[in-house]
C-alpha cells in the first residue's frame, strides 16, 4: 500500500485542517468528535461544518455551520437535514446537483473516506463560484464513522489559490491515510 501524499490537498488552509484532523487519530483510529477543539480550529471556524450521518444521504444533519457557510447558503443550515434544505431552498433544476453532493458526503461515512474537491457551484444566494472542499469522517468510538467534519472555501475569499484553480475530486480510504506507511 502506498503512503498518502497530503500535497494532493492543494488548498493550503485545507491542508492545515487535514493535518489537524489526522493529529486527532490515536493508533490509526478515526478521530473522535469530542476531541475537536474550537480553540485549535479557530482559523478554520468560519468555513467549518459538522454533519451527523444517518442511514441515507437525505438524513445528513448539520450540527454546525461556520459563518462563511451561512453567508454562502443565505441561511443557517444548523439542525437541518439535507432533505429539509432541499425542500426549503433548492430550486428543482438544481436538485440533481444537490443530491449528488449529498451522496458524496454520505460516502465519507459509509465508506470511511476522505474527499477533497475543487468544483464550481451555483450557491443559494449567488449565481456561480468556485470552491475547494475537504470532507473527513469523524466518530464517537474511533471505529464507526458517525459524521463528517469538513470545510469549504470559495472563490469569494481573496486568495491567489483561485488564480490556478482546476476542477478535481479525489477520494482516499481512511485506512490508507491513518494506517498506511508514512
Amino acid at each position: 500500500m502506498r503512503a498518502f501524499d497530503e500535497a494532493i490537498i492543494m488548498h493550503p488552509t485545507l491542508r492545515g485542517l487535514f493535518r489537524y484532523w489526522r493529529s486527532l487519530s490515536r493508533d490509526g483510529a478515526l478521530p473522535l468528535r469530542r476531541d475537536l477543539d474550537p480553540i485549535a480550529m479557530r482559523p478554520f471556524l468560519p468555513h467549518l461544518y459538522l454533519l451527523d450521518a444517518g442511514a441515507m444521504p437525505d438524513d445528513l444533519r448539520y450540527r454546525l455551520a461556520g459563518t462563511r457557510i451561512v453567508e454562502a447558503f443565505g441561511f443557517d443550515p444548523s439542525r437541518r437535514t439535507r432533505a429539509d434544505i432541499r425542500a426549503e431552498h433548492v430550486r428543482p433544476e438544481r436538485r440533481s446537483e444537490f443530491d449528488r453532493t449529498s451522496a458524496e458526503t454520505q460516502r465519507i461515512v459509509s465508506q470511511r473516506i476522505v474527499a477533497y474537491t475543487h468544483d464550481h457551484m451555483t450557491s443559494y444566494t449567488k449565481d456561480f463560484m468556485c470552491y475547494a472542499r475537504l470532507n473527513m469522517p469523524i466518530s464517537e468510538d474511533g471505529l464507526a464513522a458517525t459524521g463528517v467534519f469538513g470545510a469549504i472555501y470559495s472563490s469569494t475569499d481573496p486568495d491567489p489559490f483561485w488564480d490556478v484553480f482546476a476542477d478535481m475530486h479525489v477520494e482516499i480510504s481512511v485506512d490508507t491515510i491513518l494506517k498506511g506507511p508514512v
